[in-house]
């Protein structure tokens, strides 16, 4: 064999490993990550509905009793509720950046999220997409209690 061809198979068998092994730590911290999303038919019966509706600059939030919140949502840790993420008006982002969650909020759709967080403690939201002048002031909080 020629010294170009074992040159060029060896780098494909190379870029062949390295691939491969990327693919399995990926795969691992993926299983690592999602371990806690998968939630039994019971849990999901039982969640708590909330609607997420977002606007021009807020996140306004209406509990099953009627309660109404501005930019602040607060849940009870190791329960399980259902966010329906809407929009008012544009394209907004619902994002707690420490949860590792992200959703759109587009008009005339409505999202549902199963959301069970385990650690009390203040989590950040925010609107990842811009939606206008004011977008950098759309933000709110997520209050975890035990």
């Amino acid at each position: 064999m020629e010294r170009g061809r074992i040159l060029e198979l060896t780098t494909i068998v190379l870029a062949a490993v390295v691939l491969i092994v990327l693919g399995v730590i990926s795969d691992g911290y993926l299983a690592l990550i999602n371990s806690g999303n998968y939630l039994s038919a019971q849990q999901k019966q039982d969640a708590i509905p909330i609607k997420v509706i977002a606007f021009q600059y807020a996140w306004e939030f209406v509990y099953p009793n009627g309660t109404t919140t501005i930019d602040k949502l607060v849940l009870k840790a190791n329960q399980t509720y259902l966010l329906e993420i809407q929009s008012k008006d544009v394209i907004h982002a619902f994002y707690i950046p420490q949860l590792g969650f992200k959703f759109e909020a587009i008009p005339g759709y409505v999202y549902d999220f199963y959301i069970v967080v385990k650690t009390p403690g203040t989590y950040d939201i925010w609107c990842a997409e811009f939606c206008g002048p004011g977008h950098y002031t759309m933000k709110g909080t997520l209050i975890v209690v035990s």
